[in-house]
């Protein structure tokens, strides 16, 4: 016999109820909130992925800092032709003051003995500037060539940089076709699996045909793991290439053979960053070699002063009125002629092996272009053998 209370249906208080569904909403949301979170992607345009990188790579962010240090070392050579005022000031104590001798004969004697005071002090300031220094215009053109070496080399890093995302987004997409294909391949084995399983069943299959079928369909889920884990460190190398957030979920488009263009066939480029690069380099070494030829040139530097001096035989006489408490004025401008005249053969051999370092960059750089030239025929051996295939 059924007791009372059980054979009652369970009526629930309309408060528990609103207790019991608030519950479940939550513990609903708590689990489902992290997997839409995880799941979240963002996809990537080849121009997105371009432009992040041109910004935030590391590598790129450095050859940047070495332009603006370039057009620094261009200032710092052209102040060099302005004017250089130092100022100065200087106390001497002559513990045992040294005599001048002079001739004497004015004043009735053979010579005339002259002591110098015991305390002596100069202050003022002196003007220094080039009027003609040739190392110092040669030396501007230097600085100019080293900043427009920054330049090609920045600009050959950004043009790396936009090769190296192109090939690893193209890899990606690559890869991602060959995940869906793979999957689509699982999929259809997957229902040929079931139909020759059930004709096992029926007795209408040998177990070596489901076996075969089996092994196929495993061999195809490792190949599918595998795909999936290329995929990710591709996608990890490319976040990485661009300075993207690791821990961010990226995605690319797929492949669209529709809008793949036609490469116009024009022959290598003489304006290469590479050669560019090298040619700039051949330039700097004959400056370089122009630089130490200066030295053989004189040069003429503009040069004054203004200056107060003072001496006295006892240093508490600078500190109240008196005969010795005088500062004397001086200031007066000239010129300085440098003419070299012999250095000890040191240029001729400096310039010897600035020859040297010339030919040596102009063989490197034969070297460079005939190498790129290889390379673009068998850039463009392979693309006419792909189309044809």
């Amino acid at each position: 016999m059924d007791s009372p209370i059980l054979s009652q249906p369970i009526k629930f208080v309309p408060e528990y109820r609103a207790i019991i569904m608030k519950r479940l909403l939550f513990i609903f949301t708590f689990f489902c909130l992290p997997a839409i979170h995880g799941g979240a992607q963002n996809i990537l345009t080849l121009e997105n992925c371009l432009r992040i990188g041109i910004e935030n790579n590391l590598s790129l962010q450095g050859k940047r800092k070495a332009m603006q240090k370039s057009k620094y070392g261009i200032s710092e050579n052209r102040v060099k032709l302005l004017p250089q005022i130092n100022g100065f000031a200087n106390f001497n104590d002559n513990i045992d003051p040294p005599v001048s001798v002079t001739d004497g004969s004015s004043y009735g004697v053979p010579y005339n003995i002259t002591r110098t005071l015991q305390y002596g002090a100069n202050a003022g300031v002196e003007l220094q500037m080039p009027l003609y220094n040739q190392t110092l215009y040669t030396s501007i053109s230097i600085a100019e060539i080293v900043d427009e070496m920054s330049r090609l080399s920045y600009e050959k890093a950004r043009e790396d940089l936009i090769l190296q995302i192109s090939k690893m987004y193209y890899l990606g997409q690559v890869t991602a076709e060959q995940i869906a294909l793979i999957k689509a391949n699982i999929t259809r084995l997957e229902e040929l699996r079931n139909i020759t399983q059930a004709f096992f069943d029926n007795g209408m299959a040998m177990e070596v045909d489901l076996k075969r079928v089996n092994i196929n369909l495993e061999n195809l889920k490792v190949q599918y793991d595998n795909a999936q884990a290329m995929m990710t460190q591709q996608l990890n190398m490319l976040k990485y290439i661009m300075d993207y957030p690791a821990e961010k979920e990226i995605g690319l488009l797929p492949v669209n053979t529709d809008s793949i263009a036609t490469v116009a066939l024009t022959g290598l480029s003489e304006n290469l960053y590479e050669l560019q690069l090298l040619q700039s380099q051949v330039q700097l070494a004959e400056r370089q070699k122009r630089l130490i030829s200066n030295g053989y040139i004189p040069s003429l530097n503009l040069t004054g002063n203004w200056r107060f001096a003072a001496y006295t035989d006892e240093a508490y006489h600078w500190f109240h009125s008196g005969p010795s408490n005088h500062w004397f004025r001086s200031y007066g401008v000239g010129l300085t002629l440098r003419i070299p005249i012999f250095d000890g053969l040191d240029k001729k051999y400096k310039i010897r092996k600035a020859m040297i370092d010339i030919e040596t960059m102009k063989l490197s750089r034969l070297d460079t272009q005939k190498n790129l030239q290889t390379q673009y025929l068998n850039a463009v051996n392979d693309l006419m053998n792909n189309q044809r295939n």
